[in-house]
C-alpha cells in the first residue's frame, strides 16, 4: 500500500471516529440506563429503552414548536424560490455575465455573522414595524437569506444539467414566450434541483438556532435546547431523532442529484 493511500485511510478513520464517538455516547446516554462506571462487555446490551424518546414525543410544546418550524420551512422555501428561480433562469439564459455577481450576492449571508445580521435588522424594524418582530414568521427572511447559497447552486446546477439555453432556443423557435418557457419547459425539467434546494432549506430550518434564540421565538431547535435542561436523556433522544431525520433528508438530496447527473459547483459558471 502506497503512502498516499495509507494517509487517506488514516484520515477517513480519524474523521469517522471524530463523528462516531460523540454519536455513540449520545445514543448510550439517551437509551441505556446503565451508568458508565458499571459498563462491561457483559452488560453492553442491557437496560436499553425508548422511554425517554416516548416521553419527549408526548410533550405538547414539542408539537407546537415542530408546527412553527414546519411553517417557517415551507415559507422559507417558497420565498427563496420566488426570489432566486427567476434570477437563476435569467442569468443562465439572458445575462450570463451576471452569474458571477449573483453567486457573490448569494454568498453574502455566509459572510455576515448571524448575530450582527439579527441585531441590525431587529433594531431597524423595532422602531417602525414592531409587529414584524412579534411574529414567528419574522424568521422567514433570515432563513431564506441563509439558505440562498444552497438554493442558487442547486438551481444553477439543474439548469446547466438540462442545457437550458438549448431548450430556450428550441422553445422560442416554436413560438413560446418567456412565461411559457419558464413554466412549461424549464421547471418540469429541473424538478430534481427544485426538490434538492427545498430539502436543503428545510434541513437548515430544522437545525438553525441563532436567529430564533436572539429573536426569542419558540422553534424546534430552541425548544430542544430548553427541554434538554429539564430532561437531559429525553432531550438527547429527541435531538438524535431530529439529527437522523435531517441526515436522511440530505442523503435523499445527494442521491437524487447524482441520479439526475447534477453537480453542485462552488461558483456559478458560464
Amino acid at each position: 500500500m502506497s503512502r498516499g493511500n495509507t494517509l487517506r485511510i488514516a484520515l477517513i478513520v480519524a474523521i469517522t471516529l471524530y463523528f462516531a464517538i460523540p454519536l455513540v455516547a449520545m445514543t448510550r446516554f439517551a437509551f441505556q440506563r446503565t451508568p458508565v462506571a458499571l459498563l462491561s462487555l457483559d452488560n453492553l446490551s442491557d437496560n436499553w429503552t425508548l422511554q425517554g424518546l416516548e416521553t419527549a414525543l408526548r410533550q405538547g410544546e414539542l408539537h407546537h414548536a415542530a408546527w412553527v418550524s414546519f411553517q417557517l420551512a415551507v415559507l422559507s422555501v417558497l420565498l427563496n424560490l420566488v426570489l432566486l428561480l427567476p434570477a437563476a433562469i435569467g442569468a443562465e439564459l439572458y445575462y450570463p455575465q451576471f452569474k458571477g455577481a449573483l453567486t457573490l450576492i448569494t454568498l453574502l449571508p455566509w459572510v455576515i455573522p448571524p448575530i450582527a445580521l439579527v441585531v441590525g435588522i431587529a433594531a431597524t424594524f423595532r422602531n417602525f414595524a414592531p409587529w414584524f418582530l412579534s411574529s414567528p414568521l419574522s424568521l422567514v427572511p433570515f432563513y431564506a437569506l441563509t439558505a440562498m447559497p444552497f438554493t442558487y447552486r442547486a438551481l444553477d446546477a439543474g439548469l446547466q444539467a438540462i442545457s437550458a439555453r438549448t431548450l430556450n432556443e428550441a422553445a422560442r423557435s416554436l413560438g413560446a414566450g418567456t412565461w411559457t418557457i419558464m413554466v412549461r419547459v424549464l421547471m418540469p425539467n429541473i424538478g430534481a434541483a427544485l426538490i434538492a434546494s427545498s430539502v436543503l432549506t428545510i434541513a437548515l430550518v430544522l437545525g438553525e438556532f441563532t436567529f430564533a434564540s436572539l429573536l426569542l421565538k419558540n422553534t424546534l431547535p430552541t425548544y430542544m435546547v430548553v427541554y434538554q435542561g429539564s430532561a437531559a436523556r429525553a432531550g438527547i433522544a429527541l435531538a438524535l431523532l431530529v439529527m437522523v431525520f435531517t441526515c436522511v433528508l440530505l442523503w435523499f438530496v445527494v442521491r437524487l442529484m447524482r441520479r439526475r447527473g447534477l453537480d453542485m459547483q462552488p461558483v456559478g459558471g458560464v
